[in-house]
């Protein structure tokens, strides 16, 4: 009983604040519970705005994440409010002044998303580390006996597949990884280890030192969207003309070089194919950097048999002659870091699955079917040069494990036309692929590879072409403030130009065709009583055109 009366007492306590301590002959009284104060209602205008922005910040999140499908529908939320308030966003001068603010702030998106935009920019390669790091004056002083020691002990208490040299090139090699070059060395260790095992499966399929794996280091960071000056693409630096014979395919739409898996593959063949030329692993090193025929006609000259007397001479250039002890030096404290004080966190390369897609398809359309972000899938497929599939064939895409059948599934739900935003033409009677070209100002080269054809090759009438232009070149056109407009202040038909109907396609933006047509995003609104940004495929918009028509 007492505990029973005690729960009823907590329970009074929590309902009504009075205390177990009263007498139990005395009746508590129990007092009204003071009201709280309810808070105000929001004022509607200001109530509009969050709920406006707050659509505008997920947009801008999705685009963030290269979701433009997604990121789309927030815009156009957060638009819509202003536009179905009650007497319209123009009446009340709040809600004019954060609709114009909401409207520049899509505007900027959109030409944000141009130029990155049809997917026709090719991603932004990285300076490849061979240019600079065997550039650098390596210090050829004797080393100390203690580095000597060091190494030796690291050398001897690591498995190793490869003869490392512990002379003075070498050591004051390590000297420099340890100091001038020690962010860079740690940052390069760190990336290598999204390739380092599959590179080393590799090398060991095709008869190559293991450790030879870290010849990559030197080259590219383990970038595998390294460029040289001397324009060798990938982890592994092959030259167009090298690669190719490799076995490494490049076009409009793809570059094979920058393929972790196929370009380790040629590197290893390449490297045995060298070694099979000299019968030295370093001079076959030397080759890979400086060409296998510069090697041969400075060993001839010299009348000389390894590498380490071929640098005594004038044979070689010195970034050559620093290339072959800097991978011995990378091999020794890559294989010990902790040894040297390097800290090492190596990265991961994501789990990924392929799955079939046919044609040219927009990454960040896949992305969103993937429910992943375009940075992940781009660095799954580094081979990809643009933000799509390649048009006219089938491409094995790397997405993250466990999302193939969603994409598989996501692609056949999804009509062709609303897998792309790419920018196409339909050709006409007499048309050819120099003439579209000239249309467009660009390069019959570059529309003949957009579309996976022949230079030559005769055009059928309604043939639907994927038009290459460079969003980086038109940008500048569509930089115009978004104003308010409305059909009863119509901005007046330019100069010189041709009234067209226009019929808005797939993927259109009114950014992309004020681009097309030579005008701006605010006369494209005016002249067709547009609010917003919206527009629909099928649409057809009044334009006063000065070009493209």
């Amino acid at each position: 009983m007492k505990r029973a009366a005690g729960v009823f007492c907590l329970s009074l306590l929590g309902a009504f604040g009075t205390s177990c301590a009263s007498s139990p002959k005395t009746s508590p009284v129990a007092q009204a519970p003071e009201r709280a104060t309810p808070s105000p209602a929001p004022e509607p205008t200001t109530d509009l705005i969050a709920r406006a922005d707050e659509a505008l910040r997920a947009g801008q999140e999705q685009a963030k994440d290269g979701h433009l499908n997604r990121a789309r529908e927030e815009f156009d939320r957060s638009i819509d409010l202003y536009l179905t308030a009650p007497g319209g966003a123009l009446a009340n001068p709040k809600l004019a002044e954060a609709y114009r603010r909401t409207l520049e702030t899509v505007h900027l998106w959109e030409i944000e998303a141009l130029a990155a935009g049809d997917g026709f920019s090719e991603a932004r390669p990285e300076p490849a580390s061979v240019d600079e790091v065997t550039a650098i004056n390596v210090d050829e002083a004797p080393a100390s006996e203690s580095e000597r020691r060091v190494a030796a002990e690291a050398v001897r208490e690591e498995k190793n597949d490869f003869p490392v040299e512990l002379n003075d090139p070498v050591l004051s090699c390590i000297n420099l990884y340890q100091g001038r070059l020690r962010d860079w060395f740690t940052a390069a260790l760190n990336r290598g280890g999204r390739y380092l095992p599959r590179i080393r499966e590799i090398f060991a399929e095709e008869g190559v030192p293991q450790d030879l794996a870290y010849l990559a280091m030197v080259e590219s960071a383990f970038h595998t969207s390294a460029l040289s000056r001397a324009k060798a693409k990938g982890m592994w630096q092959f030259i167009s003309e090298t690669g190719k014979r490799y076995g490494l395919n490049q076009d409009w739409w793809i570059d094979e070089r920058s393929d972790p898996e196929k370009a380790t593959r040629a590197a290893a063949r390449y490297l045995k194919d060298l070694y099979g030329m000299f019968n030295d692993w370093n001079l076959a090193m030397a080759g890979y950097n400086a060409g296998e025929y510069n090697v041969q006609r400075g060993l001839e000259r010299y009348k000389v048999a390894d590498f380490w007397s071929l640098s005594n001479t004038r044979a070689l250039r010195r970034e050559t002659k620093n290339y072959v002890p800097l991978i011995h030096a990378a091999i020794v404290v890559a294989k010990a870091p902790e040894r040297y004080g390097f800290s090492v966190e190596p990265d991961v390369l994501p789990a990924a699955e392929a799955v079939g897609v046919e044609g040219a398809v927009d990454l960040r359309f896949i992305s969103e079917c993937a429910g992943t972000t375009i940075d992940r899938i781009q660095l799954l497929n580094p081979s990809l040069r643009r933000l799509a599939t390649p048009a006219g064939r089938r491409f094995d895409l790397r997405v993250p494990l466990g999302s193939a059948t969603t994409v598989s599934s996501c692609l056949a739900a999804t009509p062709p036309d609303r897998r792309v935003r790419f920018r196409t033409h339909m050709v006409a009677r007499g048309q050819t692929l120099s003439s579209i070209a000239g249309n467009y100002s660009i390069r019959t080269a570059d529309l003949a590879s957009a579309n996976s054809m022949p230079l030559g090759r005769r055009l059928s009438v309604g043939m639907e072409l994927i038009i290459p232009i460079d969003p980086r070149a038109s940008v500048a056109a569509v930089r115009t403030p978004v104003a308010e407009t409305s059909r009863s202040a119509e901005l007046p038909a330019p100069s010189g130009s041709k009234r067209i109907s226009y019929r808005v396609k797939p993927g259109d933006t009114l950014a992309a065709i004020a681009t097309q047509f030579g005008t701006s995003i605010q006369a494209l609104q005016s002249w067709n009583g547009i609010r917003g940004s919206r527009i629909v495929a099928g649409d057809n918009l009044t334009v006063y055109a000065t070009r493209g028509f």
